[in-house]
């Protein structure tokens, strides 16, 4: 299980974590099966598809910016 215990406390879980239902197209699972969690540490987000912690994604601020101009144009 992913936990918050390395990441400074100026903000609550809540605002540094959420957990995304999503569905993993590489195992063929359940829809909406699959949690993804997406996490704030310092000025990174991280991505931890599985929420198991074998691979995790780092993006920095200016990556973590293009992926939001992204989905707010995908999705309105």
């Amino acid at each position: 299980m992913v936990n918050d215990n390395d990441v400074p406390a100026t903000q609550p879980a809540g605002k540094r974590r959420r957990v995304i239902h999503a569905t993993c197209a590489l195992h063929r699972g359940p829809v909406g099966f699959t949690n993804l969690v997406v996490s704030k540490r310092g000025g990174q987000i991280e991505l931890d598809p599985h929420a198991a912690g074998a691979c995790k994604i780092t993006i920095d601020e200016n990556g973590a910016r293009v992926l939001r101009d992204a989905l707010t144009e995908w999705l309105g």
